[in-house]
């Protein structure tokens, strides 16, 4: 198992928190991308899914005091790091509604969003509202960029959210494509930029 020490703190794989932690790490997730997540009105019970179906492995947190204050999600070429596998989402909602929620996400969060196996996709990054601008995000991207054997680091982000788009350019990202044929669009997000780091490009602080 993957422990870094980073000063004080530490970045920990998913899989090693506590019930409590992996309970703060999918707060953090629902707060960052709940919107998206119109399956269910059931919070409670789409909480309860994530927590069983984050990958112990590609979703590292950054902790602090055994408080976790950032999230990353990574994906491969093969596989990403939220799976919506049908017996869990079939245990939370019925096997009908299950079946249906595991297929229709999966056909989005198991899609791959890279096509090279020297490129590592940066699915999902969050940190606490409390704690940004502290160097968090910064922590876990430089965590990304020495994670495997990878040439590159590729994330996505949408074209509405300026912060996103400057934090990534501070932390070494240039923006190579734009989507502007998008369903996003519609839904007042913008239209997804792709971004990508080469693994030596220079890392901000702060952020």
């Amino acid at each position: 198992m993957m422990e870094i020490r980073i000063m004080e703190n530490t970045i920990v794989e998913y899989g090693r928190l506590t019930d409590i932690q992996k309970s703060e790490a999918v707060d953090l997730f629902l707060e960052g991308f709940g919107r998206f997540m119109t399956f269910s009105k059931d919070e409670t019970t789409k909480k309860k899914l994530f927590i069983e179906i984050f990958d112990p492995e590609l979703f590292l947190c950054y902790m602090e005091e055994d408080t976790v204050l950032g999230l990353m999600g990574l994906g491969t070429n093969k596989t990403r790091p939220i799976d919506f596998k049908k017996e869990i989402c079939q245990r939370h909602f019925g096997k009908f509604k299950g079946f249906i929620i595991s297929k229709q996400m999966n056909a989005i969060f198991q899609k791959p969003a890279v096509s090279s196996d020297r490129e590592l996709y940066l699915d999902t990054l969050v940190t606490d509202p409390g704690a940004r601008k502290k160097g968090i995000g910064t922590a876990l991207i430089r965590e990304a960029c020495s994670f495997g054997d990878y040439d590159s680091v590729v994330t996505e982000v949408f074209s509405d959210n300026e912060n996103a788009i400057g934090f990534y350019e501070k932390n070494g990202f240039v923006p190579v494509k734009h989507n502007k044929v998008s369903v996003m669009r519609f839904v007042g997000s913008g239209y997804p930029i792709v971004m990508v780091r080469k693994k030596n490009a220079g890392v901000g602080v702060g952020a």
